[in-house]
Parts: structure tokens; sequence; C-alpha cells
């Protein structure tokens, strides 16, 4: 099977497509339930779009243009989870075949094929979590679309506006999830192995990465929001803590499919016979790659199996030296199927009972319903059938208020949030409920307890 894709002829792009519908859409068709980290994106996006701005009636650390998707979403299909999930393959399919078009335009590899885009794609379907809308998801498609900016100058060897260009792209992925500002050391690797004037191509890299932020932060400054835009997007992303989602044994099981295909890879690339200089120069930017990659892996605030996209781009190239040696071209179709059979083994492992499902309806707690909430707490679940209300939703940001209700400041912009904007109900620990109504009795007073623990009702 691998062996038919070591063509470019066009009929292989329409059966790569094929393929990675087939194996994409039949868990999304069979299981409609989202997950709270889904949900998270589209309350984000439905308070978007029903006018309230980011930052400031929208306490949250989305970087500006994962929010403005989501916004968009929300315009276009409201709460679909499906559409959500249907934006994220493409975004998925346009990565791997926009890779695979690069290597094959400046020749990475001996001769061109589409091993790569079957690689990124196959891979990429392991789990579910790779086809969430994520912000990392949506900004690693501009560090995609970045490369060929930075490749050209590394292969012309000369200094041109192109480097510009892809340091624009690269700021609009950090806009999207701003760790992934990080793969500016991989353009600085590639201007200092291949550039005549370093210095010179480095500023200009840096200008274009920096050109976008400059204009956020002109737009942030004249809407009063810019105090807001520094602390949750420019300083809370970077955590630099290993926590994880889920076990980590069950993480170790998941990923370790494309792990050890990366391994194999790596090691079938370093036993291969000396190639052309430019195609040497750039398997080295490449490992750069894999090290910021691996490096942005433990800046996020937990480690899940979407952390893990990162390493697809580095699977492809290095994949290619795996499936293209000296082996037996039957050996080699049989190690690819292998491999894809393995792939969907672990997607459908729930479809097969070979675990828990991959994908669950969360359950619903006991909750009011198509009512504006408030959930002074972590749990996000009391949202699935309810509008958020007011700026609160993330309740680690929440904390910079109502974690300190024995300061003048917290109160009087909890006052201020409240006037504008009052939830129907308030889910909230009954001491904490306490504190409010004796600090602020002016708001919190018109809300009585329900039948229901933990619940209070704006009072009519």
């Amino acid at each position: 099977m691998v062996s038919y894709f070591r063509s470019i002829l066009p009929s292989r792009i329409f059966l790569l497509i094929l393929l990675f519908l087939a194996i994409q859409l039949p868990l999304y068709l069979l299981f409609t339930g989202g997950t709270v980290q889904e949900l998270y994106f589209m309350l984000v996006g439905e308070r978007l779009a029903d006018g309230f701005a980011m930052y400031r009636q929208l306490y949250d650390d989305t970087a500006p243009i994962s929010a403005m998707v989501y916004w968009l979403v929300d315009l276009l299909a409201g709460r679909s989870i499906l559409t959500y999930r249907l934006v994220a393959i493409a975004l998925l399919l346009l990565q791997a075949l926009s890779f695979n078009s690069i290597l094959n335009r400046y020749q990475a590899f001996a001769t061109k094929n589409y091993i790569p885009a079957l690689l990124y794609l196959v891979l990429g379907s392991v789990t579910y979590e790779f086809g969430m809308l994520t912000p990392l998801l949506i900004g690693h498609t501009f560090v995609i679309l970045s490369m060929p900016y930075l490749i050209t100058v590394s292969r012309e060897g000369i200094e041109n506006n192109r480097l510009f260009v892809g340091g624009f792209i690269l700021g609009l992925a950090a806009l999207c999830y701003l760790p992934l500002g990080l793969y500016l050391l991989v353009g600085i690797f590639a201007v200092l192995l291949f550039a005549s004037n370093t210095f010179r191509s480095i500023l200009l890299m840096l200008c274009g990465f920096l050109f976008p932020y400059a204009v956020l932060l002109t737009f942030y400054f004249y809407t009063d929001t810019l105090d807001e835009f520094l602390v949750m997007h420019l300083f809370r992303p970077w955590q630099f803590k290993v926590a994880f989602a889920m076990p980590p044994a069950d993480l170790a099981k998941l990923m370790l499919l494309p792990v050890l295909v990366l391994v194999f890879s790596l090691l079938s690339s370093l036993s291969l016979p000396q190639r052309l200089v430019f195609q040497v120069k750039f398997q080295q930017v490449m490992w750069v790659w894999l090290l910021v990659a691996v490096l942005l892996s433990i800046s996020r605030d937990e480690i899940s199996a979407n952390t893990f996209i990162l390493l697809l781009p580095t699977i492809a190239y290095f994949g290619v030296f795996l499936f293209t040696s000296n082996m037996k071209r039957w050996i080699m179709n049989l190690a690819f199927m292998l491999l894809f059979t393995a792939a969907l083994l672990i997607r459908y492992r729930d479809v097969l009972g070979l675990s828990t499902p991959l994908i669950s309806e969360e359950t619903i707690p006991d909750t009011p319903v198509n009512a504006r909430v408030l959930v002074l707490g972590p749990d996000a679940r009391y949202y699935i059938q309810n509008k958020p209300a007011t700026p609160y939703l993330d309740w680690q940001l929440a904390q910079r208020d109502f974690g300190r209700l024995d300061t003048y400041s917290a109160l009087f912009n909890i006052y201020q949030n409240f006037k504008a904007e009052q939830p129907d109900y308030i889910i909230v620990d009954k001491a904490l409920m306490q504190q409010l109504q004796y600090k602020l009795p002016a708001i919190f007073s018109n809300y009585s307890l329900t039948d229901k623990a933990g619940i209070y009702r704006l009072k009519q």
C-alpha cells in the first residue's frame, strides 16, 4: 500500500483524502457527544458571538486568533460539535498536504512522493484528540504554512523579504497559541546555517514576528484592554510544569505507536548514505524542529494526547527514510499495513470493546436549563444546557477577584461586572457565597438557595 504513494500522480491525493475521511468520520458519526474541553471552546465562541469583548468582558487566556475562529464557527453553526470537528479535520488535512507539498517542491528527498502526507494523516488519526479544534491545532497550521518562506531562504542562501513573511506567519501562530512562538528557534537555526548576513536576516524575521503583536497591542491600548491582554495572553500560558490530563500510563499506551515510528524513522535516517548538501542541512533543521516540539510539550498547563500533534511533521519527514529504505517492497508494504492496522485498533478500541469509550457523553449535573449561569468553580458541565454569564468563565482567572475578597479592587471589579450582567443562577460553594453576601450585599443578597445544594437563583 505504501508503495502506491511513492508516485506523485494526482489520483494519489484523491485516494489519500478518501482514506483519511474513511478513518476519521465514522467515529464522529457513531459518537456525537463532546468533551468538557470542546465545550469550553464553544462557550468562548458563543460569548464572543453574543457581542462581548475578549479579555475585557470574557476573562480567558485563549489567544486572539483562536478566539476569533471559535467566534466565527459559533456565528455559522452555534454549538455544533460536528462542525468543530469537521473544521479540525480540514486543518489537519491542510497541514499534511501543505507539509508534503513543501517537501516535494524543495526536493527534501531524492524522489518526490506522498508518503509524508500518508504518515501524517494515518498517525494523526490515532486518537480523536488530534481532531479537536484546539488553539494548538489552529496555531500549528500557521507553523506549517510558514515553512516554505524559511526554507526558500535557506536553500537559496540569500536574504529577502520572504523572511519577514515567514516571521509574520509565525507571529500569527503565536497569536493562536503563544508557546508556538518557540518555533522562532527553528527559523533562527536555519538563518545561522544558510544566510550570508545572519544578524540582518534574524532581525528581519523577528520584525515580521513582532508586527502582528504591535498591531494588536495598539488595538488593545486604544480599547483600554491592554493590561488584561498582557496578563491573560502574554504571561499566563508559560507554565513549564508537568501535569497530565490523563494517567501517564494510559497516555504512554496511546502514544506508543507514534513514538515507536519516530524512533525507528530516526534510526533509519542515521543509517543512510550521504545526500545532497541542502538535504543534509534540511535534515538538521528538522532535528531542531523535533527538539522544539519536545520543549513545547512541557510548556502547557497539562500534557494530553493532543500535545503530540507537534510530533507529526517530524514523524512524516523522518518516516520517509524508514519506508523508502532498501528493504524489499513486500516487507515495506507489510510493515505499513501493520502500522495502519494498529492505528485503526487504537482509534476504534472502544467500538471493538478493547477499552472504555474514547468519546463519551459527559454526565450533566442536576441544573437548570436554558438559563444564564455562572459557575464559581472548575466544573464547566453546568454550561452544557445553559449560557455563561459575566466575564468569569475561567475559574483560575476568576481567582484574581474571588480569591482576593479582602481587597477593595477585587470587590469593586466583581460589583461592576455583576451590575452590568446578572446571571439567573450561580453555582457556588456555600462558604464562598456567604462571604459574597456579607461583603457585597447589594448584589448577592438578591440570590436565594434552591432545593439543590450549591445552586442559587436570582430573586424575581
